[in-house]
């Protein structure tokens, strides 16, 4: 059975309280990714490839895509951007689901995300070390720097520190993604929470792949950099608009092709409703 696509104009959160969630079929844990974007950037930032890609490997899983109307609501009444929005945005979802993973518009799904589906972690996140950019902040080497571009957690404890700290985001060079080490990492180097780091030893799901471009390849159905899977991309360089244009990307045409398809390739949906 197909699943939908939750569009969050009638969210719980703001007077509904009834509303209909379906658990997965696959999965014993009820598992929901999200993200959030204005009208202005849907577009742009390439959502609607994210959104089509997300739903050709994963039709069992619910996907929420918060817009404009639900945005407004939640910045006007929490006084909050969108650098400090994420674990605010999570915090709509944890009674209604065991594992919340939050995934940036511009990124582009290129097979199952099962290292985020499966494994026992509290807080798990994508590897930010890599060719075009590295990041450090105060105690965090740049091996140890995590990516905000994918969060994944189990833990509404995390979700309520990231939510609290992240209203001084705009204090730190890199706002929410420092503050995201500052809650893991603490004042050390060991996690406080049960970490996972889905890509720092196998494969790509992030920023990790930012600078190989050109390595990546085609081989039997799957995109490869590196001999290594690559499960998802992240255009995360800064307001390189329009986003997820493969053209200008530095792909071979064969990469150009396979993205074009997993990114255009309509995938059936059904739209939940109360």
């Amino acid at each position: 059975m197909l699943r939908g696509l939750i569009v969050a104009q009638w969210f719980v959160y703001f007077g509904v309280k009834d509303m209909k969630i379906t658990k997965s079929q696959v999965n014993t844990k009820r598992i929901a990714f999200y993200t959030f974007i204005s009208d202005d950037y849907y577009y742009p930032v390439g959502t609607h490839k994210m959104v089509n890609s997300f739903r050709r490997f994963h039709p069992d899983i619910d996907l929420i895509v918060f817009r404009d109307d639900v945005i407004k609501k939640v910045f006007a009444e929490k006084k909050i951007n969108f650098y400090m929005a994420k674990p605010t945005f999570a915090k709509l979802l944890t009674d209604k689901y065991d594992l919340i993973c939050n995934i940036d518009a511009d990124t582009i799904i290129t097979d199952r995300l099962e290292c985020v589906l499966k494994g026992d972690y509290e807080v798990g996140c994508a590897w930010n070390y890599n060719l075009y950019e590295n990041a450090s902040f105060e105690n965090i080497e740049p091996q140890m720097y995590l990516q905000a571009g994918l969060v994944a957690s189990t833990s509404k404890k995390f979700w309520d520190e990231w939510e609290e700290k992240n209203r001084d985001a705009m204090k730190y060079l890199r706002q929410e993604n420092d503050v995201l080490n500052k809650v893991v990492y603490g004042d050390g180097k060991v996690p406080k929470y049960k970490l996972k780091i889905f890509d720092k030893d196998y494969g790509y799901i992030g920023c990790k792949s930012l600078g190989l471009e050109e390595r990546f390849y085609v081989e039997n159905g799957k995109l490869m950099c590196n001999k290594e899977p690559i499960w998802a991309y992240h255009h995360a360089k800064g307001k390189d608009f329009p986003k997820l244009q493969f053209e200008r990307m530095g792909f071979t045409w064969q990469v150009q092709r396979f993205l074009e398809e997993v990114a255009t390739s309509g995938q059936s949906i059904k739209i939940s409703h109360v």
